[in-house]
């Protein structure tokens, strides 16, 4: 029996999933595969606790993944790089540290970040929010800095979705005690939380005004220069320090592999199959099937998780595939700072320290499916 190599390019929220499946049907390909996963984190961030991280609710361990206890109970070698050169056809990639990752299958989960290439002096100026650990030493260095400021500082985050929203409620509501040392402003390029009821997103904004966040909607930024945002309709706005959280964006190596793409993001099929190359899989945010399109969100990740996992092993054993059919709708749970946040569900909208308590429970269950996994020793070579 021939051995295939399967290479698993990042670990987002899906691959966990390929993880946990790796594990626990260990005996049924363990003969058949060898898996290898090369990820930029051995410590995943999980999205949906990211604002209470920032605003002080968790501690670091209790919102990221350990992969590496992950990836040792499923049998998988697990490298800490970067891909930066990925050739389906030849079926190899390189990563950031030189070394060569040969496959036969392979499967990518490495998510998105900010397209800052789009605005002149974005890259130069802004922080993005991702990767996640870089702005999470960024923001853990603000704090620290803080109470020694010669003078009150000027915050802007570019960016009124979600994650734009959730994190400045986060930062202000950590920096709560030093609103004397700290302005807020929050800038979007169209209307706070468009796409989401406008009912939401009045709620969301009452509570950026409760926290003194100013908020520009309909502002899109021209061009960035140090210290001074340039707006289309002329205007500017000073600031000191710059996020950036709009829309999401690819890699450039992955449109540069001959991948069949869609801005930049892998054309998949119901299978979460490339349709230029079916033994290339791809899923969360760097994965877009037209036929089901929605938006780049963690939520539909971790849905298509089971799905890539089970495809996985069934290419392997020559099986059938199963299709991914997407909710049409999901449940947005936003936190707005303090332990308190918002639910958002078929067009109407709640909110209150219960939803804070529904949403905590959600995010710790999930983390607790992926950790204190024990290595089955009795498949150990």
């Amino acid at each position: 029996m021939t051995t295939q190599r399967l290479l698993l390019v990042g670990g987002g929220h899906a691959h966990l999933f390929v993880l946990e499946a790796l594990r626990r049907r260990l005996p049924e390909w363990r003969d058949r595969l060898q898996v290898a996963m090369v990820s930029r984190d051995l410590h995943t961030p999980y999205s949906g606790m990211l604002p209470g991280l920032i605003a002080g609710h968790y501690r670091h361990n209790e919102a990221h993944v350990h992969l590496a206890p992950l990836a040792a109970a499923a049998q998988v070698e697990l490298a800490q790089a970067s891909i930066v050169s990925f050739d389906p056809a030849a079926r190899v990639a390189l990563d950031d540290c030189g070394r060569q990752w040969d496959f036969d299958l392979a499967s990518l989960d490495i998510g998105s970040a900010p397209p800052l290439d789009r605005v002149p002096g974005a890259q130069d100026h802004a922080l993005p929010i991702k990767p996640v650990d870089v702005f999470l030493q960024q923001w853990r260095a603000f704090q620290a800095q803080a109470d020694s400021l010669a003078r009150p500082v000027h915050m802007v985050v570019v960016g009124g979705g979600a994650g734009g929203v959730e994190l400045v409620l986060a930062m202000a509501h950590r920096m709560a005690g030093r609103r004397d040392r700290v302005k807020w402003s929050l800038v979007t390029r169209g209307e706070l939380l468009a796409g989401y009821p406008r009912g939401a997103a009045r709620r969301m904004a009452r509570h950026l005004a409760r926290q003194g966040i100013a908020v520009l909607t309909r502002t899109d930024v021209l061009r960035v220069e140090p210290d001074m945002l340039h707006f289309a309709d002329g205007s500017t706005a000073a600031y000191d320090a710059l996020l950036w959280a709009t829309g999401a964006g690819a890699q450039p190596w992955v449109a540069q592999s001959g991948l069949a793409c869609l801005d930049g993001f892998v054309h998949i099929d119901s299978h979460l199959r490339s349709v230029s190359h079916g033994h290339v899989f791809a899923a969360g945010d760097i994965a877009t099937d037209p036929l089901q399109p929605r938006a780049k969100a963690g939520v539909y990740a971790v849905r298509q998780g089971p799905v890539l996992a089970d495809n996985l092993l069934r290419t392997v054993a020559g099986q059938p595939l199963a299709a991914y059919l997407a909710q049409r709708g999901h449940l947005s749970l936003l936190g707005t700072g303090p332990r308190h946040a918002v639910a958002v569900w078929q067009g109407l909208s709640w909110e209150g320290a219960w939803v804070w308590r529904w949403k905590d429970a959600i995010d710790r269950r999930f983390m607790h499916r992926f950790s204190d996994w024990d290595v089955p020793t009795q498949f150990n070579s």
